[in-house]
């Protein structure tokens, strides 16, 4: 009874717990502005991931974003979604994320670029870690002039990563929306054939 118990919360644990930006940080290293950039960041999705949200850093001394358009691309500079970030979206380890329409992309190489707009961005944060479904590839920067989240070409880049800027969200946007968001109904579904497996099992045993 015990190994299918443990089974069930295993099942639950999965289907309900991948939910998180594809790359995040303990700490921001810097806090620092010198104008309004492009900056871009270039991953590789290994394994289909599902976006639901697009987002921008907003550093901790503020907390502040200053209506900062971000948008993701594919490897062919196709647009794939775009949101503009302000300050009514609640704060999220460090970034404001507004929801998109659910978006599957499929292995392959992308790009998120958001526009700084002059506010505060970060580099050399502490434990920087990408989600395991994504791979990083490189960053890129470009002056920007017109305030919009165009794609960047890697004229500039950084082999390690760099400036924090854009970010996405992968998952069930209810992570960074409602933190007292209930499980799915599949979840529940789960939950309750599981325990109508373990009340038949107790009967037969008796």
């Amino acid at each position: 009874m015990k190994k299918i118990f443990s089974y069930l919360l295993f099942v639950i644990y999965t289907s309900a717990s991948h939910a998180a930006p594809i790359f995040s940080f303990d700490e921001p290293g810097n806090s620092f502005t010198n104008g309004s950039w492009d900056f871009a960041l270039n991953f590789e999705v290994l394994n289909q991931v599902t976006v639901t949200g697009l987002g921008y850093y907003a550093d901790p001394n503020t907390n502040a974003v200053d209506d900062n358009a971000v948008a993701l691309y594919d490897s062919n500079q196709n647009l794939l979604a775009s949101v503009v970030v302000t300050n009514t979206f609640d704060v999220f380890n460090f970034f404001r994320y507004v929801t998109i329409t659910e978006l599957v992309l499929d292995p392959g190489i992308y790009q998120v670029v958001g526009v700084s707009n002059g506010d505060n961005y970060t580099w050399d944060n502490v434990n920087h870690v990408f989600d395991s479904n994504i791979a990083y590839i490189s960053n890129s920067w470009a002056s920007d002039s017109d305030g919009i989240a165009n794609y960047v070409g890697g004229t500039q880049t950084d082999s390690e990563f760099g400036f924090s800027g854009p970010n996405v969200f992968i998952g069930d946007s209810r992570e960074f929306t409602d933190p007292n968001a209930v499980p799915e109904p599949s979840v529940l579904a789960i939950l309750g054939l599981g325990f109508a497996g373990l009340a038949i099992r107790r009967r037969k045993q008796k």
